[in-house]
């Protein structure tokens, strides 16, 4: 079977899309269509999966005027002028999109060409919208969201497309039941496939390195790794750390990924304010080496997303890498992480968006160091023995293709 996957990103920097390529090219011949950056390829077989750079942006800016333009009929112009040289010179039989604004420009292409068609939702994207743009301050951007990424326009829109599909991927259980509750989409057209990890990716954290936090060893290190979002919960561990401290003195909050000047202000400011300077660090993005070294150099690594309908609908990547660490994990509880942590006893959650019930989690975990580091040594065999890597939760989408032209 020729799978067609359609990505409005870049690969293979996308983590999920590269781990469903890379699994479904061991049994398809897998073909991407994706967008083509500053001294990338325009072709280029990577680990057997064939991908064409063909969607090309001047600029960022442009990249944004053509969003706005998709925006107005759901259909992507680059896309779609491209599609049918892509499916007819590489003889596609399934178009396999990742994500919802590409979803209507896949569609009709394959209606046109009577292709089957799965929709891989990485996220609850009418809700991302809300979250994403919160803390924008630009007049501009805060208009062109209004206007053109509404949430309600796009969950009408997410509505009426998904049913369209011959099957759905959702990352979590959690978002099948808000596809079937949400949109009455029947649950056997719904494949749930996690953001696992690869088993593999634990020799990362073999590899012999200086300890990250080096010239701060007297420092119980609390660390974040990744985006900066107003969904990411940051905020709450900021203010935690003013309870935090008093009890813990060397506590040393750690927050290191890439930020947008008005995220990055709003936090400094809140550190700054809360005079909370010596407990708390912002660093900016990190190398992939790095932002392992950090996992492993950190007493705790935390993941405190606040609680709303984009994140009650997904797990990241960073909370399976996190398991491989073998370092102990503190979660919000975000019901899917929630559920995770709690049903294998591996990891602590606290209360959403509530700096004493993140300051608790931290004393427990402190005070019972040992038994924190039990749960994260049972979170490190399930990733690595058991049922929460790629190569377990990979099988539903092996099956799913299978099966398809059946």
């Amino acid at each position: 079977m020729n799978i067609g996957m359609l990505l409005n990103g870049s690969y293979p920097a996308d983590i999920r899309v590269r781990k469903e390529a890379e699994t479904l090219v061991e049994h398809h011949a897998v073909f991407i269509l994706c967008k083509r950056g500053a001294d990338e390829k325009e072709y280029e077989v990577v680990n057997g999966v064939q991908v064409l750079r063909k969607i090309e942006y001047r600029s960022v800016a442009h990249e944004g005027i053509m969003d706005v333009l998709a925006s107005l009929s759901f259909t992507h112009p680059f896309f779609k002028e491209q599609l049918p040289y892509f499916i007819q010179e590489n003889q596609i039989d399934v178009l396999h999109v990742h994500d919802l604004p590409l979803a209507k420009t896949a569609f009709l292409a394959a209606k046109k060409y009577h292709l089957k068609t799965v929709l891989d939702l990485h996220e609850n994207y009418p809700a991302a919208l809300m979250t994403w743009f919160s803390w924008r301050k630009n007049p501009i951007i805060r208009l062109k969201n209004k206007l053109f990424f509404g949430y309600k326009r796009w969950s009408n829109y997410e509505s009426r497309i998904i049913k369209k599909f011959t099957f759905v991927i959702a990352v979590v259980d959690e978002m099948k039941q808000r596809l079937i509750e949400q949109h009455q989409l029947s649950s056997k057209n719904i494949v749930v496939v996690p953001n696992s990890e690869k088993k593999e990716f634990s020799r990362n954290f073999a590899v012999e390195t200086p300890n990250y936090f080096d010239n701060l060893q007297d420092r119980f290190i609390i660390s974040y790794v990744g985006g900066f979002g107003p969904h990411r919960g940051l905020h709450t561990a900021i203010l935690a750390m003013r309870t935090v401290v008093k009890a813990i003195p060397n506590a040393l909050l750690v927050l290191v990924g890439p930020a947008n000047s008005d995220v990055r202000k709003h936090l400094q400011d809140l550190i700054v304010e809360n005079k909370l300077e010596n407990f708390v660090q912002i660093r900016g993005k990190a190398p992939f080496s790095a932002v392992v070294n950090i996992m492993k150099s950190s007493a705790v690594n935390c993941i405190p997303h606040i609680s709303n309908e984009h994140t009650e609908s997904a797990v990241p990547h960073k909370f399976y890498q996190i398991l491989l660490s073998g370092k102990p994990l503190l979660v919000s509880d975000c019901a899917p992480m929630k559920r995770l942590v709690s049903n294998y006893d591996m990891g602590t959650y606290f209360e959403s968006e509530n700096p004493m019930s993140f300051a608790d989690a931290i004393f427990q975990i402190h005070s019972e160091y040992e038994v924190a580091l039990e749960k994260a040594h049972r979170g490190h065999d399930l990733a690595l023995n058991g049922n929460l890597n790629w190569e377990s939760t990979s099988k539903n989408l092996v099956y799913l293709y299978n099966n398809l032209l059946n």
